[in-house]
C-alpha cells in the first residue's frame, strides 16, 4: 500500500505533485513522506487521531499521505482549521510541526482505519466516516479501471482535500504513478487559465464550477481526456464546457468516492455504470443499497455496519445501469403524488437557458405542497414550461419559478434548500 515507495523505485524522477513552477517527483515525495511518518511515530502511538488542516499545498498533501502510513488515523480538516467538537483526543499537526524523523516503512494491515472523513453534512448530520486501507485501495483500483487512468496523466485538483472528492484524487494518482496538478482551490479565472495551458488530462468538478466556467467561454481545452462531475445535476451547457468529455458520477464519503459513473461513450446521467466490485440493489422504498470492498465499515467510534450500506438516495437500476432519482428527504408530495426534486432539477437543467436549478416544495393549502424552481439562466418561465412538455409529468411541472443570480450553497456542490424556499417568500 506504500504506493509512493514503488514509484520512487520504478520512476523516481516522474512528477507527482505540481504547484505552479514547483514540482516534486516520486523520489522526493516518498523520502519526505517517510520522514514525516517517522517523526509522527516518535511522538504518538499507532491509532492516534491526527488532524491536518487541508490547505491545497504540496507540503500539506505530503502530510495527508504520511499520517496513515504512520499507522495513525488521518482526520482532514477544512481550511478554517476548526476541529470538530465530536472528536476527542485529536492532535492537530501541520508540516511545520514535524521534524525529520527516521524514515518509516509502512507495515499496517489493510483492515486498519486509515482516515476519518467528515461528511459534508447537507442534512445537518455531519459524521466522521471510517475508511480503511482496503476501502481506499478498492476505490482507487475501480476508478483506474473505469477511467483508464495512466501514469502519464495529470489530474487537476480544485476540490477541497478535507472532502473525499479531493483526497481521492491524491490516492488515485499515488496508486497509478501519475501527477496531481494543484489548482489552489477553485477560482474560475485561475482554473480556466490552467486548463487552457494544456497538459491537464483528468479533472474533478462539481456542477456549480462548470456553470461558472460556462459563463466565461473558455474555449477548447487541449489534451483533456476525461472529467468527473458530481454535486448534483449539470446543465447541457455546463457539460459542454471547453469541449471536455465530462462524466456524471455518483458516490459518497461512505464509499471512498465514486461508485457509478457514466460511460465516456454515453454521458447521460440516468445511465451510470457501476464500477468494478460495486454491488447495487434497490429496496422496495427505492433506496439505493451499496456493497463492495470500497464501502466503509461504519462511523468513527460507532459499531461495524455488518452489512450493505443503505444510502439516503433513491434510484432505480435498468439493464445494470443506475439512475439516481435524488435524496429520500427531497421528495415533494403534491396532490398525493410524489415528486423527486432532483429528477426535476436534472431535466430542467438540460433545457437551454435554464442554468443551475434548485427545486423545492412550498406549502400550499390546496395541494399540500407545490413544486417550485429557482434557476440562474436567462430563459423566461413560459419558455421553460414549453420545453418541458413531454419530459415531465403534470404533477412534476414547477408551478412557481424564480430567476436568481446564484443559488445559496451549504458547501461544495450542495444547495441550501431551506434558503431556496425562503427566497420564494
Amino acid at each position: 500500500m506504500d504506493w509512493l515507495a514503488r514509484w520512487a523505485r520504478d520512476r523516481p524522477h516522474a512528477p507527482f505533485l505540481i504547484d505552479g513552477s514547483r514540482v516534486v517527483d516520486f523520489a522526493a515525495a516518498s523520502e519526505r513522506i517517510g520522514r514525516i511518518s517517522g517523526s509522527l511515530s516518535e511522538t504518538m502511538e499507532p491509532g492516534s487521531r491526527v488532524g491536518v488542516v487541508a490547505h491545497p499545498t504540496i507540503d500539506v498533501l505530503l502530510t495527508l499521505l504520511a499520517v496513515p502510513l504512520a499507522r495513525m488515523v488521518l482526520v482532514p480538516l477544512p481550511a478554517s482549521g476548526a476541529a470538530p467538537e465530536s472528536l476527542a483526543d485529536l492532535t492537530i499537526v501541520g508540516p511545520d510541526d514535524l521534524g525529520d524523523g527516521p524514515t518509516r516503512v509502512f507495515d499496517a494491515d489493510l483492515s486498519e482505519t486509515a482516515c476519518a472523513i467528515f461528511t459534508s453534512g447537507s442534512t445537518g448530520d455531519s459524521r466522521a466516516v471510517r475508511l480503511t486501507w482496503a476501502n481506499i485501495e478498492a476505490s482507487a483500483a475501480a476508478s483506474a479501471s473505469h477511467l483508464d487512468h495512466r501514469s502519464d496523466d495529470r489530474w487537476l485538483a480544485v476540490l477541497p482535500f478535507h472532502h473525499v472528492g479531493g483526497l481521492s484524487i491524491l490516492w488515485r494518482s499515488a496508486r497509478e504513478g501519475s501527477a496531481v496538478v494543484l489548482g489552489g482551490g477553485f477560482e474560475a479565472t485561475r482554473t480556466a487559465a490552467v486548463l487552457r495551458t494544456g497538459g491537464i488530462t483528468l479533472a474533478s468538478f462539481v456542477s456549480p464550477m462548470l456553470e461558472t466556467l460556462a459563463d466565461m467561454d473558455i474555449g477548447e481545452v487541449p489534451g483533456f481526456r476525461l472529467g468527473l462531475v458530481g454535486g448534483g445535476p449539470a446543465s447541457e451547457r455546463a457539460l459542454g464546457v471547453g469541449g471536455m468529455c465530462l462524466l456524471p458520477t455518483y458516490g459518497m464519503t461512505e464509499t471512498a468516492s465514486q461508485i457509478a459513473t457514466a460511460d465516456p461513450a454515453d454521458l447521460r446521467p440516468d445511465r451510470l455504470v457501476p464500477l468494478d466490485g460495486v454491488a447495487l440493489d434497490i429496496r422496495d422504498d427505492q433506496r439505493i443499497v451499496v456493497d463492495g470492498p470500497m464501502v466503509s465499515p461504519g462511523d468513527l467510534d460507532g459499531p461495524d455496519r455488518g452489512g450493505p450500506l443503505v444510502t439516503g438516495d433513491l434510484g432505480r437500476v435498468n439493464g445494470g445501469l443506475l439512475e439516481v432519482l435524488g435524496r429520500a428527504d427531497n421528495v415533494i408530495v403534491t396532490g398525493g403524488e410524489n415528486v423527486m426534486a432532483e429528477r426535476v432539477e436534472r431535466i430542467v437543467a438540460l433545457v437551454e437557458g435554464a442554468g443551475q436549478v434548485a427545486v423545492v416544495g412550498l406549502a400550499d393549502d390546496r395541494w399540500g405542497s407545490v413544486v417550485a424552481a429557482a434557476y440562474t439562466g436567462h430563459a423566461d418561465p413560459e419558455a421553460l414550461l414549453t420545453a418541458l412538455e413531454g419530459r415531465l409529468g403534470r404533477h412534476e411541472m414547477p408551478r412557481r419559478w424564480l430567476r436568481v443570480d446564484a443559488l445559496p450553497s451549504l458547501g461544495i456542490g450542495k444547495v441550501d434548500r431551506g434558503a431556496v424556499q425562503s427566497m420564494f417568500g
